[in-house]
């Protein structure tokens, strides 16, 4: 379901009112506006009116750090730039809404030059590492642990000084502690390319089994509907498409829901008088 921060909001500024509307537009109904307006239809006649609004706060602040930012956001929307809403959001909250100013926004700077000047001082992300195997292997191990669950830099910086001080018996120099975490940052990356979260998620619920049928479940709805799509599925195809019984198929169904994976549009009903399938809409 989707859940709007701004567009909703009435005492949101217009341009982050537009530039969700544009973003949800663009990144969940493939820019179909129609379906757009259908969504939120209480909204769509002043959404008409919010181009305008946007262009006339950028012609107002043409050097104005936010309003530049807002707009690179925008530009790369509009290039396909942005692959999914939940990059659209870190890269709003990072650039725009949360953006550093002044004496925070110096000292971030600092920050990156210096990790720039240690991580160029590397060729090689094992060469500082040359004699510390057994710590690079358990951070990639976390990193792979704690790929897509949100898991804060202070939380990051805790689980790194804990395998650290198991694995190491005392503190890094600076430089190597930028590398290791340099190391942890793009095995999560990379292992965040190789799966999504919401897969992730299933394959990480505590009863495996549930997790091996909703896996396959949402497997056929990605082979069937694309994000937005709908999927009529009557209990008994859909105990048939999973080869298990109605409980357990119904169970999987239930467990996509909760995820967020899928929502149920018009609910069925079973029998052999008047039976009518689930209609199942496909969210990510």
């Amino acid at each position: 379901m989707l859940s709007p921060k701004y567009i909703t909001n009435v005492n949101a500024r217009i341009y982050l009112r537009f530039i969700e509307w544009e973003a949800i537009r663009r990144l969940h109904f493939d820019t179909d506006g129609k379906r757009m307006a259908d969504a939120f239809p209480e909204y769509s006649a002043a959404a008409f009116r919010w181009p305008d609004n946007y262009n006339t706060y950028k012609e107002r602040n043409p050097k104005n750090p936010t309003a530049l930012a807002l707009n690179g956001l925008y530009v790369s929307l509009l290039q396909g730039k942005v692959p999914d809403l939940g990059e659209f959001y870190i890269r709003l909250r990072k650039e725009v809404t949360n953006r550093k100013r002044g004496k925070a926004l110096t000292d971030s700077k600092n920050r990156k030059a210096k990790k720039a000047t240690t991580k160029a001082s590397y060729t090689e992300k094992d060469v500082a590492f040359v004699d510390y195997n057994r710590l690079v292997s358990v951070v990639k191990r976390a990193a792979v642990a704690l790929a897509h669950t949100e898991c804060t830099d202070p939380e990051v910086s805790e689980v790194m000084g804990r395998l650290v001080s198991k694995h190491h018996g005392g503190p890094l120099p600076e430089a190597e502690m930028v590398t290791l975490q340099e190391i942890f940052s793009k095995k999560a990356k990379a292992m965040e390319l190789s799966i999504s979260k919401g897969e992730a998620d299933i394959l990480r619920h505590s009863d495996k089994q549930l997790a091996k049928d909703a896996y396959h479940l949402y497997g056929l709805f990605k082979l069937r509907c694309e994000v937005g799509d709908t999927w009529a599925l009557p209990q008994a195809e859909l105990a048939k498409e999973l080869g298990r019984g109605k409980e357990k198929a119904l169970a999987a169904s239930k467990l996509l829901e909760k995820l967020k994976l899928i929502e149920t549009t018009e609910p069925g009903r079973p029998g052999t008088v008047d039976p009518r399938a689930t209609i199942y809409k496909r969210l990510r």
